[in-house]
């Protein structure tokens, strides 16, 4: 998949499972959470009228049976609307089962394999942890990388190799949000900060 995007949003998932062994109805419980990755990406793919054709999602999944596995995942919905979690889980089931689904890649790497690949094709590296630099003062223009933690968090060595690959370590505030919480604020930030330069653009 050729990456050229002006946002990417890179999940860490402790526990979703790397093998089509759920059902839509069994995201959270047979999935290892998948319902967290359901969530987020459907965060990180759609607005509320249109799917984000600028945006990738990259789920990398260390559940079993055999982790790790990177799913890269752009929108497959063309509707203009937002899919539910089951159909959000319906659509990762096929990609787990091999299925030449659209919109999708698979990769077996680990997070900080995706980061670093990222970060070769020019993209800043942002890890979003409570404790980092007040997202407020950081300027985020297009080509920004966010990586996130699931429910769990990041082991602590993966944290240790994320903090010195990453650009900058930043925070949405000192309270833990969901991942998909998350990812539905920086949109609005980036897109906040589209609007403003756009008004702010000489007109020709």
């Amino acid at each position: 998949m050729t990456i050229a995007v002006k946002r990417v949003f890179v999940l860490h998932s402790n526990t979703g499972v790397t093998a089509p062994t759920f059902t839509e109805a069994s995201l959270a419980t047979e999935g290892g959470r998948m319902d967290v990755v359901a969530r987020s990406l459907i965060s990180a793919l759609y607005d509320t009228g249109r799917p984000r054709r600028d945006t990738l999602f990259i789920a990398v999944l260390h559940g079993p049976p055999t982790p790790p596995l990177a799913i890269y995942l752009r929108p497959w919905l063309q509707a203009e609307r937002k899919p539910s979690e089951r159909e959000a889980g319906a659509h990762l089931l096929r990609v787990l089962k091999g299925a030449k689904a659209h919109a999708s890649e698979v990769k077996r790497e680990e997070t900080i394999e995706a980061v670093r690949s990222l970060k070769k094709l020019g993209y800043r590296i942002h890890l979003m942890l409570e404790r980092g630099d007040d997202i407020r003062g950081v300027r985020l223009e297009e080509g920004n990388v966010f990586v996130l933690g699931d429910h769990i968090g990041f082991p602590e060595e993966v944290q240790e190799e994320l903090e010195s690959e990453c650009d900058e370590v930043i925070s949405l505030g000192k309270v833990s949000y969901l991942a998909s919480h998350c990812i539905l604020y920086l949109h609005e930030i980036l897109d906040r900060f589209e609007r403003f330069e756009r008004y702010r653009a000489p007109s020709t």
